[in-house]
Order: C-alpha cells, then structure tokens, then sequence
C-alpha cells in the first residue's frame, strides 16, 4: 500500500472517531498537509511524460519469467527481437564477470546455462541503462555518480549473496541495480527543483532520503517503488526499492534478500566516497561482522573483490563509471584510527539496537494494561504452534472474557471499566509469571499462552486464574477519590494442541478458534467457571463472524483489527496473500471456513479479483460473502472485481469512515447466506 493511502485510512479513522483523541490531536495537526503535498508530488512525478519506462522487450521478458512453465526459447525468440540488446546481453553473459568456462554461442544456451534470472537481470540492467537514455535528463544530473553507486552496490549484493547463499544472487543483482529509480524520476520530472530540495544534503547519498521527505514529503524509496509497481517488477524487488535505506520495515519474507543489497549499498558508499572514509569503511567491516560472521581481514578482502566485479562489469555493460576506486589507498588507512571507528559504529548499533528493542517493546505492549497486546499474541503463538508441531510437544491456549464487564461501563463509567482491566491484567500476569504469556485479546477478553501445558494442566491454570480473580472484590479509585469495590468473576475456554494427538489442530487459527469456542460454552454454562473448547464445540447464539481478511500492508492490517475490535459479533484473522487466503479457506472444514472475506485488490502474486474469482468457481466456498477493499475510485476496476464476484466494492476510506453502517449491512447479509444456499 502507498505512504498515501496509509495517511488517508489513519485520518479517515482519526475524523471518524475510531482512534483515541490523543493520536487524533497528532494525525489532525501532522497527516493534513503531508497528504496533500505528498500527494501532489507523486501526482506530478507518475503523470510526466518524461518518467523512465523500460522497453517493450524487457516488459514481455518480466512477464515470461513470472511463468513456471516458459521456456528457454520462448525468452531467447523474445530477447533476439532487439538485435542490439541480444548482442549486448552476450557480451556481457561472456565476460569475465561471469567467468563461463567456454564461449556462449546463444540466449537459449545462456538461459539454460546460467538460469531465467540471470538472463533477466542482464535484460533489466541494459534496460534501465537505455530508459536513462531516453528519459530527458539534463546535464545537471550527475550520472556518473548515480551510475557508479548503481554499479558497485549491483557486484556487491550479487557477491554478498554468492558468498553466503542469502538469496538468489541475480535477484540481488537487480535489487541493487534498480534501488536508486526513484532518483531518475525525481530528476527527469523535477529538474530544478529536485536539486533545491537536495541542498544541504551534499554529495552524501545516505542523508537524500532525509533531505526529500523534508522538502517534497515523499522520498525516491517510495516514488521508486510506485514506479517499479507500474513495470511490474516482481514483489521481492519492490520491497528493496522501498526499504533500502530503511530495512527494518521490509516484510521478513524478504529480509535476507535486501540485507544482500543493503550490504552492496554499504560497499558502494565506501567505493565511492571522494576520499578514504574510515566511518563508511568501519560502517562496511561492522555490517559484514554483524550480519555474515566476517572479520576485518575478510570483510576487506569482500570490499576489493566487489570493486574488481564493478570495474568488469561497467565494461561489459559499457557504462562510464569513472575510474576505479583506489583500493589499496582505502586499506591503508590508520588501522588505530579504523578501530576507534568500528567501535564507535557498534556503540552506536548497540543503543540503536537497546531503542528498537524498547520501540519493540512499547509497540507489543497494551498502552492501557500493561499486558501483551495483540499482535504481540498472534506472532506468539504462531511460532509456539510451529514449535509445538515440529518437537510434538503440547501447546494450550487459554482466553478468559470478564463476566458482565458492560455493566461496570453503564452503571460506573469508562474509567471503572478501564481500572477493572488494569487490575484484571495484573492478576493474570502475577498468577502466571514464569508460565504463560497474558495478552489483551480486544475489549475485556484476555488470550493467554502456555507452552508445554497439555490438557489436563491447562485446564488446572484456567481454574487457577478464575478463583484468583474472583477471590476478592476489586478495590479501585476514580478520579483519585471515588473508591469502589467490584466482584469480578471471568469465563475461560481452554484449547490444547498435541500434534500426533487427539487434541492435534491443523494451525494456530484453529485453535485459537477452539478455545474462543469454550469460552462461549462458559458463558452458556452460568459463567465464572471453565470449560474445555474443541472445534466440535456446539456454537452458541451470538457466536462471532468469521472474517478472513486479505492484506499484505502491516499497518492496514492492524488498521482493520483497531476497528473490528469494536464489533464483538466478528472473529477477525489475516492472511498476506492471495494463495495463502485460498490455502486456508480450502483447508478448513465449514465449522471454522471464513463466512466473509475482505480482500485487498492489489495483492503480491494473484490479484484481489483472482480471488474472489476463484473462491466463486470452488464449490466449497462459493457462498462465502467476498468484499474488495481499494483506495482506487476507478468504475472499470469496480465493475471488474463485480463481475468477478465479489458482493460490494468498497473504498477504503469509505469503509473506515462509515464502518458502522458497512458491518451492519455486512452483517445482515452474513445472516442470510443459509438462506441464499438453501435457495
């Protein structure tokens, strides 16, 4: 999802309500402004006419590759439509660069000797060099420069990812090769301006980034990536156009990839400094040591050999680097004056590393109870349940639900319901403090993992918790005078998984389902008491909505749990991508089969409207209500994910400002699916 359509989703929450009034406040006096001038600027970069755009043959080679089945000589009849660029690609694929034993005759040959990607990534680096060509740049960018760091980053992430088998070395290669696109945008479409925007910054390419966001409230990361979205480049070199200087907010499924390219971007800054600089050279060894284990020694003899495969490389590619950095003046260096570097890089690493863990902290921790929240319990258990599974060893899960805990809200306020959870988290946490991880589930529901627990001694922990809590009335204050004393009770579902077992369940979904499931057979039972959960667990009346929701942004996704979390009749899980939904909606039996999918239309691999497509055409699913939520207002996209379909298309914003009035239509209608099948 853009930077864009983050802001407006957070600002149409913000105006609706549905986030506090303090992270209101900020969003009201931060977001207004960046959205409009972020706006304006992407508007304004992506509608000119002179924005980069690769060939027509580097195009059609993308899409091929994107298929399991093509053939070597459906890429080689395609490339050898460009004589030029067949000769080109030849060259460079006999180099030294590749070092081939014996001469390549062919792009078939070549395709099968060295594999679709490697091919791909010579097709795409002669590409952008040729989309450069054309692209109107004046002569006051500095493409040397720009080409150099393209260059050398390029040769390191390939050499970073040969040497420590992190990723495939050609998509690294091309991560690298395309990090810096965004920058050829700005410049063809900008000129002038981009260069005002940039003083102050200096000929130092880390501190860019900072310098654009500060003066064009978007950076060439972001505009990169849009750009790289419009070519179609695959996910992976995506995320490395958008996270290069910023990794931590890549997706894990690609960390290993972009620390290859990060890791030639880190090469490259020492390469082409104008002088010997002992910080980026100390920031270089710190990186190598840190990330792959190398020493000093090693990480400098890394830094000659990528140097060597940039200066093969800008000849087999033909492309005016410069001359080549002078190695052996870098390495020699004051070793005192490196050292006192290095170890000033890792002091900065180490409370760099002492924030994050506290940002981490602070970002898994409820700001209300203290206790876990959320998204802390669903990696938590994720990685039990996987632990568990892989070791067979027993897994529970216990959730508890305060017992009338709305009427402590209707008859004593808000702030008696908020001093009721605070109290209620403490207990928990000290009754289970060296056993199970407590975490705020939504509302007064409160989910709890327990590791090695099996059934009988989940069961002992939740009877346990339910007379430690209900022991002795609550004493609380209000307002710093009001006291009260409130007898709270809670119920609690138990689940335990066993694989290999009786009590063995599929994933973590399930059995977080079986144990939301004994927690409403609780509650039937009277209340205050515990109670075993499976999936053959009777539903009750008012039992939850299943919803499955379809998204890959992080912050969307915790956008939508912040507002479902509202609306008790809706159990809300997440999938990152189309396949995965389609695994998991084909793998579950129609007790725990999601009854309503919400499903983002731009998705990595298949696209939203495939989905719906293909939850239509199975006849196991084909009743599921299936929503498409875009930020695009575009009729012809609408009417396509319509007929596809799915049973609304709703903008985003739209459904975060009137999310009232959608759940309820939502709701009405998930009501009526019995009815409809039946008919």
């Amino acid at each position: 999802m853009a930077r864009l359509e983050k802001l407006e989703i957070l600002f149409a929450l913000a105006c609706t309500g549905f986030i506090g009034l303090e992270l209101k406040s900020s969003l009201d006096s931060l977001f207004p402004l960046h959205i409009a001038m972020s706006n304006l600027t992407i508007d304004k970069v992506l509608q000119c006419q002179n924005l980069p755009s690769l060939p027509g043959v580097a195009m059609r080679v993308l899409e091929l590759t994107q298929s399991r089945s093509v053939s070597a000589q459906e890429i080689a009849s395609t490339i050898q439509t460009d004589a030029a660029l067949t000769t080109k690609v030849l060259r460079t694929i006999n180099s030294s660069f590749y070092a081939l034993p014996t001469p390549c005759p062919s792009i078939k040959r070549a395709t099968s000797l060295l594999g679709l990607n490697t091919v791909k990534s010579i097709v795409l680096g002669f590409s952008l060099v040729e989309s450069t060509r054309r692209s109107g740049l004046d002569s006051s960018f500095d493409m040397l420069a720009y080409w150099r760091r393209a260059v050398h980053s390029a040769a390191g992430a390939r050499l970073i990812a040969q040497n420590f088998q992190l990723a495939d070395p050609d998509e690294a290669f091309i991560g690298a090769m395309v990090q810096d696109i965004g920058v050829l945008a700005f410049a063809a479409t900008l000129r002038g301006e981009y260069d005002r925007a940039l003083v102050g910054a200096g000929l130092d390419h880390e501190r860019h980034s900072e310098f654009e966001f500060k003066n064009l409230q978007v950076d060439h990361m972001e505009v990169g990536a849009l750009l790289a979205e419009r070519w179609r480049l695959p996910p992976q070199i995506i995320e490395c156009i958008r996270w290069h200087h910023q990794p931590d907010g890549c997706s894990p499924l690609f960390a290993p990839l972009l620390k290859c390219v990060t890791g030639g971007i880190a090469a490259a800054a020492v390469l082409n400094a104008p002088e010997p600089d002992k910080r980026k050279l100390g920031n270089f060894v710190v990186r190598m040591r840190q990330d792959h284990g190398l020493d000093a020694t090693a990480a400098r003899e890394l830094l000659i050999q990528i140097n060597e495969a940039a200066n093969q490389l800008s000849q087999s590619m033909e492309l005016k680097t410069g001359e080549s950095a002078d190695t052996s003046r870098i390495m020699s260096m004051a070793h005192e004056a490196m050292i006192a570097t290095q170890q000033e890089i890792e002091r900065e690493a180490v409370e760099l590393r002492q924030r994050n863990e506290n940002l981490e902290r602070k970002n898994a921790t409820d700001a209300l109870t203290g206790a876990f929240n959320r998204s802390h319990f669903d990696r938590e258990l994720l990685a039990a349940f996987d632990e568990a599974t892989k070791n067979k060893s027993p897994l529970t899960v216990l959730f508890s639900d305060a017992d009338k805990f709305k009427s402590v809200n209707d008859t004593h306020g808000h702030q008696a319901g908020d001093a009721v959870l605070i109290e209620l988290a403490k207990r928990l946490g000290d009754a289970l403090i060296g056993v199970g991880i407590v975490c705020r589930y939504g509302g007064e529901e409160f989910a709890i993992i327990v590791p090695g627990a099996d059934a009988a001694r989940g069961s002992k922990v939740a009877e346990l918790l339910r007379r430690r809590i209900a022991v002795a009335p609550f004493d609380i204050t209000i307002d710093g005078t009001t006291k009260l004393s409130l007898p709270v009770t809670i119920s609690l579902g138990v689940a335990t998984h066993h694989a290999g077992s009786e009590t063995s369940f599929t994933n973590h979904e399930q059995l977080v389902h079986a144990a939301d499931l004994g927690v409403y057979a609780a509650k039937q039972a009277g209340r205050n008491c515990v109670r075993v959960g499976s999936l053959d667990t009777p539903k009750v009346a008012g039992a939850a909505i299943r919803v499955l929701a379809v998204e890959d942004d992080p912050l969307a996704a915790r956008l939508l749990g912040f507002v479902f979390d509202k609306r008790r009749e809706f159990a809300l899980t997440f999938c990152v991508t189309g396949e995965e939904a389609l695994d998991s909606i084909s793998g579950r039996d129609e007790a725990t089969r999601p009854q309503l999918v919400l499903c983002d239309l731009n998705l990595p691999g298949i696209s939203g409207i495939e989905v719906v497509e293909q939850i239509r055409a199975n006849p196991l699913s084909r009743h599921i209500l299936c929503v498409m939520l875009s930020a695009t207002s575009d009729p012809k996209v609408q009417q396509a994910a319509i007929n596809a379909g799915a049973t609304f298309f709703i903008q985003k914003s739209d459904f975060c400002g009137n999310f009232d009035k959608w759940v309820d239509r939502l709701l009405a209608l998930v009501h009526a699916a019995p009815a409809r099948i039946a008919a």
